[in-house]
């Protein structure tokens, strides 16, 4: 642990210090507790003695250990609840049934961004989100249109009792948050989620739903403005520490190209301190 220190720099010399001493590169990355729903009524048990154990439309939350091996901890907070969505990200994934694995992007913001594609902890792609679902394009047989087993999705971060959590949606969730997002600024409002059961065929689930209940009072404004702060200046961060990670990569890339173009580097004596 650093000892804390008094310090008597002015704010004016910090900055200059900050300025000229060389920095190691990084960035925190965001990691949240989760908010999640039950899509889908679980049961354990058959017949009679089946029991519920997860109610389709039910939230919960789930809070990461404090320590290194613990198991994240989940509670069930209702069928419907109020917070405030501060902010929405995009990602990738795809489970395979077959092998079952997942293959997922890390977290990103537009169409345009580059992203690596993860399955077992290796990188396996690197692209556009659009060039990445390419690769996994295929033709559905039910309706002939073509596909991508790499399924979008929403990651929001929503403020509830005074704590950011993470939320990911997919599917008709994710199409209906898309829907509300149009409707006003979220960041703006408090909102409502709550769910509807919907039915295709045999297949039956819970789709969330969100509604704008009142505007945010000026107090709650400063405390979204200042999360929104520390996000967006968390996601810049880790983006300027991957584009120098890419700009590194390329420069040593074309430096061996350089050499295998012009050769090895002639040996020779070195230059002794002492003969300047």
């Amino acid at each position: 642990m650093t000892k804390e220190i008094q310090t008597t720099l002015s704010a004016e010399q910090k900055a200059l210090l900050g300025q000229l001493t060389p920095q190691e590169q990084g960035f925190t990355r965001i990691s949240l507790p989760r908010l999640g729903m039950y899509s889908q009524d679980k049961f354990e048990g058959k017949g009679k003695s089946a029991v519920l154990v997860k109610e389709a439309g039910m939230f919960y939350t789930e809070v990461p250990p404090t320590e290194k091996d613990g198991e994240w901890t989940k509670q069930e907070i209702g069928t419907q609840m109020d917070g405030i969505v501060l902010y929405n990200r995009k990602q990738l994934s795809y489970y395979d049934n077959a092998t079952e694995k997942y293959t997922s992007s890390p977290i990103y913001d537009t169409a345009e961004d580059v992203v690596p594609l993860f399955m077992d902890g290796k990188e396996v792609h690197r692209g556009t989100p659009a060039d990445l679902k390419a690769k996994y394009a295929y033709t559905d047989p039910d309706d002939g249109k073509v596909k991508s087993k790499l399924e979008d999705m929403r990651v929001l971060y929503v403020l509830k009792d005074s704590q950011v959590y993470q939320m990911t949606l997919r599917g008709s969730s994710m199409w209906a948050f898309s829907k509300y997002a149009k409707s006003c600024l979220v960041s703006s409002v408090l909102t409502k989620f709550n769910s509807e059961a919907k039915e295709n065929g045999s297949i039956a689930w819970n789709q969330m739903t969100f509604d704008a209940v009142r505007e945010i009072t000026p107090e709650e404004a400063s405390v979204v403005i200042d999360n929104l702060q520390k996000i967006t200046t968390a996601i810049a961060d880790e983006k300027a520490y991957f584009a120098s990670l890419a700009t590194q990569k390329s420069a040593m890339s074309s430096a061996v190209a350089e050499n295998a173009t012009t050769g090895p580097l002639i040996e020779g004596k070195g230059t002794d301190i002492a003969e300047w």
